[in-house]
């Protein structure tokens, strides 16, 4: 009953949200309002739905398959940022000047320039007459910022909450109609169980907003070892036990699951909002929660981690057991991947020549 309370009252301003998000695409889609096209390729990768699509694992992905092929650079917004000019990332940096996202890539591939600009346009420009070597620019989370138009738009799209049964802020998570989805030239589900058999996949092909014969993946998350956040602390721990967990993501689920399936139940799990600045009373916390379970493994994500790195008054005991668990993303099937890279090289080179062609991913 309060369910269906709370969707009446909201349902006016999802109508009203709706409106505008439909207006504003359709300014850009009749040219009213001005979507700039580059002379290089721009890669933009982002989704449709607020939050926990696993975009910057998959911006990972994108920059390790193209790092030794092209100059390339990554760009984002910086999400909760406190600067907002145009800004180069260092893997020293403080997150709350660049943004935990845009840290995380730097500190995985410092030897790509990473910069965040909340002017996408701008922000490009920046990029390329600072180095005229830069032939490719990927956009962290861009999907919905249409001043820019990539060569190639790439849509996420989380496994366990489809388009089809989501709803328009603020009655569900879509940040607008799911006929956006149009725009996409690739449309990966993200985060599917890594057993997803061939009939499930089609049978998700068939509910997709548009008929995808090259352009449809699928992928699963696969985790790492354990790495220590802080580099006093102790070696990482066996890979079984009761631990800790904490998290600031907009879904902990999977890394919840997978602590489960491999044996490591967690005793607490200490949840925030996604991308949370870490206050002294949450320390506190984390420092009382350590207290109370002692010698257990406090296991965090890699984003978290960027974030905790700045957290002041961290106890030397915390310090000492607080680990992240990294994760990258894997294509279900080998045949997935090399033709998700066919696309991406056609589109960087116009005399690359896949040695498979025509082919649907998913069969």
């Amino acid at each position: 009953m309060k369910q269906r309370s709370k969707q009446i009252l909201l349902a006016p301003a999802a109508a009203i949200y709706r409106l505008l998000t439909t207006v504003r695409n359709k300014c850009y889609d009749w040219g009213v309002c001005a979507s700039i096209a580059f002379p290089f390729p721009v890669i933009s990768i982002g989704n449709i739905t607020v939050g926990g699509t696993g975009k910057t694992p998959h911006t990972e992905k994108v920059v390790a398959m193209l790092r030794d092929k092209r100059k390339i650079a990554v760009l984002s917004r910086g999400y909760k940022r406190t600067t907002r000019a145009f800004r180069y990332v260092s893997p020293t940096d403080a997150f709350q000047a660049v943004g935990d996202e845009p840290l995380q890539i730097k500190r995985k591939f410092p030897d790509i320039p990473v910069a965040v600009d909340r002017r996408r346009v701008d922000g490009i420009r920046r990029l390329k007459a600072d180095d005229h070597a830069i032939d490719v620019v990927i956009l962290d989370d861009a999907f919905q910022h249409r001043q820019v138009r990539p060569a190639l738009s790439i849509l996420l799209i989380d496994y366990s909450r489809p388009l089809w049964d989501d709803a328009l802020l603020p009655l569900g998570r879509l940040r607008e109609s799911s006929r956006g989805a149009m725009r996409a030239d690739v449309i990966i589900v993200t985060k599917c169980p890594g057993d997803l058999s061939f009939a499930a996949q089609q049978t998700l092909a068939a509910r997709m907003p548009r008929n995808l014969f090259d352009g449809l993946f699928f992928t699963t998350i696969v985790y790492g070892e354990a790495v220590p956040v802080f580099p006093d602390a102790d070696p990482a721990p066996a890979a079984a036990g009761e631990c800790l967990l904490l998290t600031g993501v907009a879904n902990p689920a999977p890394l919840v699951d997978h602590l489960t399936a491999t044996d490591r139940r967690p005793l607490a799990h200490l949840a925030f909002a996604d991308h949370h600045a870490f206050t002294p009373a949450d320390v506190h916390e984390i420092n009382s929660t350590a207290l109370r379970y002692p010698r257990r493994p406090f296991y965090t994500t890699e984003k978290d981690a960027m974030r905790l790195l700045d957290a002041a008054g961290l106890s030397d005991d915390v310090r000492q057991r607080l680990y992240y668990i990294p994760i990258t993303v894997r294509f279900l099937s080998t045949l997935q991947e090399v033709i998700f890279k066919n696309r991406l090289m056609a589109k960087i080179d116009p005399q690359y020549s896949p040695a498979i062609k025509n082919r649907t991913p998913w069969k």
